[in-house]
């Protein structure tokens, strides 16, 4: 991975990392958005469902609290009075008159409540019902389970869904049981309640919410309405203690079923032990949230898109500047250096810029500042053939040959002639700056021969290789010639007879040694190093080693060392140390 992206080019990697930016920052953005308006809609969607149940739940409290007021205004209606009177009374004699007139209170019930099915009121003197419903005399009040209840609670009471056995067809019905407020005792209203009525109460609210299963059940986890569909057998009694306990209303998912369910409840008022439950899907309540995921998605997809897009653009615009200084490079490496990097901006790029230029200058100066330094080793050079051929060696060496002419001595002019055409020939080297050491020890043999000539008995020399296989090792031309002239020059100065010249040259590893060596007067070695290092005026003694030395480091730079020694008529050395470069 890290070889892949290394091989990248600098906009592909800004591209890159501009597209995974904004791809994270969208999908971060985007999911959590999602996330945000998927809690704030289950959380209303979830309120919604338990409003809507809580207003069923009033629709039942207010249904019951009607049918409550319609029977204490049969209760406090004249013909009920006075029925109540006559059975507190015992007087049964006046039975069908009572029932005649409460009829006309029966109908004014039915009509105030149409879910009301029947009336029936059970006293001592008699039962009292509607004309219109045939009673079934085989079964009587007092001998029902609803009358055994009757005596141990003293409040209403309701009865689930059942038969109504009081009167004959054996409709369903719901059934209030409650105790006359009259000072009457065993005076019982039995109001029936169409089921069929309370079951299109739930089947009207469940039309408002789609996939919504509606269930009124008591706490036993038992069905008040025969109709409604069946509860799931997961959901009993203990399902309900543990979950809902004596709460009167709220809400919770379980994941019994195949999918989460989300469970609404509201206990119904006139009814503490009924429960109106609502079992929704979740995954059917929040269908919605399915649309707004692929909606998100899709969305989050075509941004990054457009990014990518946008950030090959972006990063092409941004690399502009720097394109321009890379091709401005290339011309530098094809030796233009006369391109400049021009920029209105003061970002990074152009403050590197502006450096080029800068370096640019630089090298122009540095470039200048060589062709100074070559002009300065043509000099160098040029001094180096004028010391060998100054107009004072070739007087001396001229006047030699025409005295030991005129003396006879032809066969020596001769030698000095040959000498001298070859030291001019070997100093002249076809223009070339590099020579081997052979062709160095021949030129400055030829140099010490013509002066040995020139000054007899002055001085004698030698030449010391270590190994043979030096001669064909590269040297600087005119290296060794200034080194002796000066020896001549400044070492034997006063002296007669008696000098010592010796030239030594050896390898080790990879560089060579040239020592010469004299016993003359000697020199300050000290002070002359010192000069040397310094670039400073050696004066007449030490001119020859300057120039040498000069051209040691125009040509070898540091690998290049001349080192200075002397003992006055004992030893004076110059020891050169450069490297070996191979063959020339």
């Amino acid at each position: 991975m890290k070889a892949m992206l290394y091989k990248l080019t600098l906009k592909k990697r800004m591209w890159v990392s501009f597209v995974l930016l904004i791809a994270f920052s969208i999908a971060a953005t985007g999911g959590l958005s999602y996330y945000i308006s998927a809690r704030v809609i289950e959380r209303n969607t979830f309120q919604l469902s338990q409003d809507n149940l809580n207003t069923s739940a009033r629709v039942l409290d207010e249904k019951a609290k009607q049918i409550l007021v319609s029977v204490l205004n049969i209760m406090i209606s004249q013909p009920f009075v006075q029925m109540a009177k006559d059975s507190a009374a015992g007087k049964k004699d006046g039975y069908y008159g009572h029932m005649t007139a409460m009829n006309s209170a029966f109908t004014q019930a039915k009509l105030a409540e149409p879910s009301i099915e029947s009336i029936f009121i059970a006293t001592p003197i008699g039962e009292f019902y509607s004309a219109s419903y045939y009673r079934n005399q085989g079964f009587s009040f007092y001998d029902s389970p609803m009358y055994e209840k009757s005596q141990t609670t003293k409040e209403p009471f309701w009865v689930e869904g059942h038969e109504d056995l009081l009167f004959q067809g054996k409709d369903r019905v719901i059934s209030l049981v409650m105790q006359s407020i009259s000072d009457t005792p065993n005076m019982y209203f039995v109001v029936n309640l169409n089921e069929k009525a309370i079951q299109s109460i739930l089947s009207d609210r469940l039309a408002e919410q789609a996939n919504n299963n509606l269930f009124l059940i008591n706490r036993n986890a038992e069905s008040v309405l025969m109709n409604q569909p069946a509860l799931p057998k997961s959901y009993d009694k203990a399902f309900l203690e543990e979950h809902i306990g004596t709460n009167s209303r709220g809400h919770f998912e379980v994941g019994i079923t195949a999918h989460n369910d989300l469970i609404n409840y509201a206990t119904l008022q006139f009814n503490p032990d009924w429960l109106l439950l609502s079992v929704q899907s979740r995954s059917d309540l929040l269908k919605d949230l399915g649309w707004i995921q692929w909606t998100t998605g899709i969305i989050m997809l075509v941004c990054i898109i457009m990014a990518v897009l946008v950030s090959n653009l972006l990063s092409a615009i941004l690399l502009k500047p720097l394109y321009h200084l890379q091709m401005l490079m290339s011309k530098v490496g094809r030796n233009d250096l006369s391109v400049r990097f021009k920029s209105n901006y003061q970002d990074e790029v152009s403050q590197v810029g502006h450096k080029f230029n800068s370096m640019l200058l630089e090298i122009n100066e540095l470039i200048d500042e060589v062709k100074e330094a070559e002009r300065e080793k043509r000099k160098s050079e040029a001094k180096a053939l004028q010391a060998q051929i100054s107009p004072h060696f070739l007087y001396n060496t001229l006047n030699t040959i025409i005295w030991k002419m005129e003396t006879g001595e032809l066969d020596n002019s001769k030698s000095m002639v040959i000498a001298l055409s070859q030291l001019f020939q070997l100093g002249l080297n076809h223009g070339e700056e590099w020579t081997t050491v052979e062709k160095e020890l021949l030129h400055v043999r030829q140099y010490l021969t013509i002066q040995q000539l020139c000054y007899e008995e002055l001085f004698d020399f030698e030449i010391v290789l270590s190994d043979d296989s030096i001669h064909s090792l590269p040297i600087m031309k005119i290296m060794l010639q200034p080194l002796v002239e000066n020896s001549l020059l400044h070492g034997f100065e006063h002296m007669e007879s008696g000098g010592k010249i010796r030239i030594e040259l050896k390898t080790e590893g990879n560089q060579l040694h040239i020592i010469v060596e004299d016993n003359g007067s000697g020199m300050d070695a000290d002070k002359l190093q010192s000069s040397l290092l310094q670039a400073t005026n050696t004066g007449k003694k030490g001119y020859a080693l300057r120039n040498v030395y000069n051209r040691l480091q125009l040509y070898y730079g540091g690998e290049a060392t001349m080192v200075l020694s002397s003992e006055p008529y004992e030893a004076t050395k110059v020891n050169i140390t450069i490297p070996i470069k191979g063959e020339v």
